[in-house]
């Protein structure tokens, strides 16, 4: 029976050093333009007039990595294979938005602690955004358009604005 538990442990601990997180791949070797980590704190903390609804999105959100690239630094078959591995890993499309200007997909892994994925792309740079943590994600496109009124802390732009300076 001790031997059977033994086994079983090394099962265990083999097959989770095995998993590998896709997004940290497809980073590996990409100059990102823009890379941020975020924890509770700091997510709260950019929300300058206190938007009730971001809050209550955010709330069960544990952490969150935010990776910019531009055109340089991918192309449409990356986007595909990088969406492709993500659901060999188990991923589902969660949600889709689609305009003239912007792809966003967001993609969903069920654990004990979710995590999601969200890919946006325009013409120009690539935007990848890994959470882990419990999301409302109908509500992304709705705060979005808030993010561009002035409520929010512009954390994605700050070092550029300090660089033109």
């Amino acid at each position: 029976m001790r031997y059977r538990i033994i086994f079983f442990s090394i099962i265990l601990f083999v097959s989770s050093c095995e998993q590998h997180n896709v997004v940290s791949d497809f980073i590996e070797n990409r100059n990102t333009g823009l890379s941020l980590y975020f924890y509770p704190s700091t997510l709260r903390m950019i929300n300058i007039d206190r938007n009730e609804e971001y809050d209550k999105m955010i709330r069960d959100v544990e952490k969150a990595r935010f990776f910019r690239f531009d055109s340089g630094q991918f192309v449409n078959e990356d986007i595909s294979k990088l969406i492709k591995d993500l659901q060999e890993n188990g991923f589902e499309e969660v949600m889709s938005v689609r305009d003239k200007n912007q792809d966003i997909r967001v993609l969903a892994l069920e654990r004990k602690m979710p995590e999601f994925v969200v890919v946006s792309k325009n013409k120009d740079e690539l935007m990848l955004l890994e959470i882990n943590g419990i999301i409302n994600v109908a509500k992304i496109p709705k705060l979005t358009q808030t993010f561009s009124q002035n409520g929010f802390l512009d954390v994605l732009n700050l070092y550029g604005e300090k660089k033109k300076k």
